[in-house]
């Protein structure tokens, strides 16, 4: 009887060994296993920050090759349609100098009138068309555009945008807004784990709006106020007089930017 018991606390205790080293074994397994995926989200990050910096490269680049682009057509268009005019005025000024008669100084100065007034039309179309190019977003309009499409071809996350800035801003205005909207993919991609991005940029009435939606996680807005993300895009929210609304919950969060002041 002796025997039977010891040998039944003996299989208690070898069974009970096995068990708290099987449960030790299946937390290490899983620390391992959390570990592993840490650092891989980690990597998945560190990827996607170095498209996004390399992305801002090309962006820039893409933005200078514009500007060149329009210098070039502007220079073009001076050359060849302003400067042809002015040619032709100042022909028919030297011949008015020449003549004595007054109808033919009278027909001369005709011409130059016309020509004077066709000069002045194609000057403000020209700075008409300044204003709408060169001085109009145009480079946010480029920017924005290859920064979703560089974050759609990275495969992590599915970016839909709408991108139409067709108003005039400031220098300030248009890179605060494109520092936002980085900042923005970045919260998403970091602490969202979102599959899918909306983004929407443009003109309603005389506001320029940003509107920014994901279908991740969520967050607390509230406990999210004192975070460095959003304390940086407030920060730049009110360097540039804007309006920042948040909403979020567990089908997705939503950012809106009103911006009046953008010239």
């Amino acid at each position: 009887m002796a025997a039977e018991v010891g040998f039944s606390e003996l299989s208690f205790l070898v069974l009970g060994t096995l068990s708290l080293l099987l449960m030790a074994l299946s937390v290490i397994g899983f620390a391992v296993m959390f570990q592993r995926k840490l650092a891989r989200k980690a990597k998945e990050f560190q990827e996607i920050e170095k498209l996004m910096q390399k992305q801002e490269l090309q962006s820039a680049y893409s933005v200078i090759q514009g500007q060149e682009h329009e210098r070039k057509r502007i220079a073009a268009e001076l050359h060849d349609n302003l400067g042809g005019l002015l040619a032709t005025l100042k022909i028919y000024s030297d011949l008015s100098l020449t003549k004595t008669e007054v109808a033919d100084i009278k027909r001369l100065n005709d011409k130059i009138s016309k020509i004077s007034a066709t000069l002045g039309d194609e000057i403000r179309k020209l700075s008409h068309e300044l204003d709408l190019r060169t001085l109009s977003g145009f480079g946010l309009n480029v920017a924005v555009k290859h920064l979703c499409e560089a974050i759609n071809d990275s495969g992590k996350i599915k970016v839909s945008s709408f991108i139409d800035i067709s108003a005039r801003m400031s220098e300030e205005a248009s890179f605060h807004l494109y520092r936002i909207v980085q900042e923005l993919f970045t919260n998403t991609l970091k602490h969202a784990y979102a599959s899918n991005v909306r983004i929407e940029l443009n003109r309603i009435d005389d506001e320029i709006t940003l509107i920014f939606e994901d279908d991740g996680q969520g967050f607390d807005v509230n406990a999210a106020r004192s975070g460095m993300g959003i304390q940086n895009i407030r920060s730049r929210v009110n360097r540039i007089n804007g309006r920042l609304t948040m909403d979020s919950s567990s089908k997705g969060s939503t950012f809106i930017i009103e911006l009046s002041n953008y010239e």
